[in-house]
This record gives structure tokens, sequence and C-alpha cells, in this order.
């Protein structure tokens, strides 16, 4: 793939994870404000029994999860469209893009291996998406250092 093909998809792609890791990080803002508002409420009224306390920790933690992964998508965005821009500053979306494929494969895992989820069908999809993104940034963003790495070699 060519340096003007990799700045495309590295723009494109950044543009699209950007928008996306609004949503994710403006659901996980909600999540954490809704089981913290639940447990103020429960608790007011004295309701707060063991099962209701469980689920919202867990909703609270799901609300952490998607604020931390939305920010990571967020930075790998971000990076990607300033690496599109000007190639020199490829680093940190290369390494944002290795940080993202470790946590989408392990998240391609655990929706797999996830017994309670009904709708797992469109889950896996939403997953696998969200890793072709990363899996073309990782591949435009190496296109581009080792294109950096061959054009230092050459100089020296």
């Amino acid at each position: 793939m060519s340096v003007e093909t990799s700045n495309k998809i590295l723009k494109i792609t950044g543009i699209a994870t950007i928008v996306i890791s609004i949503f994710v990080i403006i659901i996980g803002v909600l999540s954490i404000l809704g089981s913290n508002l639940i447990s103020v409420d429960a608790a007011a009224e004295q309701k707060l029994d063991k099962d209701l306390a469980l689920g919202v920790m867990v909703f609270s933690l799901l609300g952490m999860m998607a604020l931390f992964s939305g920010i990571l998508n967020l930075l790998e965005g971000i990076f990607s469209v300033r690496a599109a821009n000007d190639n020199t500053k490829i680093m940190p979306a290369w390494i944002f893009a290795i940080i993202n494929l470790v946590m989408g494969v392990i998240n391609i895992i655990t929706v797999v291996m996830d017994q309670s989820l009904e709708n797992k069908g469109s889950t896996i999809v939403g997953t696998i998406i969200g890793l072709v993104i990363t899996i073309l940034i990782f591949y435009a963003a190496n296109t581009i250092k080792q294109a950096q790495n061959n054009n230092t070699i050459k100089q020296n």
C-alpha cells in the first residue's frame, strides 16, 4: 500500500473512530451517572437490597469500561487524523492502534464466551467492525512507519 493511500485510510478511519468514540464516552458517562442516581434514590427510600446494589455496581463498572474504551478510541482517532496530516507524527497512532488491537481481541473473546448475552450476533458484529477499523489504522500506520524507516536507511 502506498503512503498516500495510507494517509487517506488514516484520515477516514480516524474520523470514524472519533465520532464513534464520542458516542461511547457519552454512553459510559450516562451509565455511571445513571447507576449513581439509582443507588442514591434507592438509599433515600431505604430499598437498597443486595440484588439492587450488585446491579448498580455492575452497571457502574460497565460504564467505567465504556468510558475507558471510548477514551482510548478517541485518542487513536485523534492521533490517526494528526498522522494523516503529518506523517512524522505516526508513532502515537501506531501505538494506540496496537493497544486497541489487543483490547479488541479481548473484547471479542469476552463476547463469544459470555453466555448471558441475548443479542450476541449484533454484539459480535459491532465488535468485529471496531476491530476491523483498528486493523486498518494499524496497517496504514505501519505502512507509513516502514516508509519512514526505509527513507532513514537510504539517507544514511
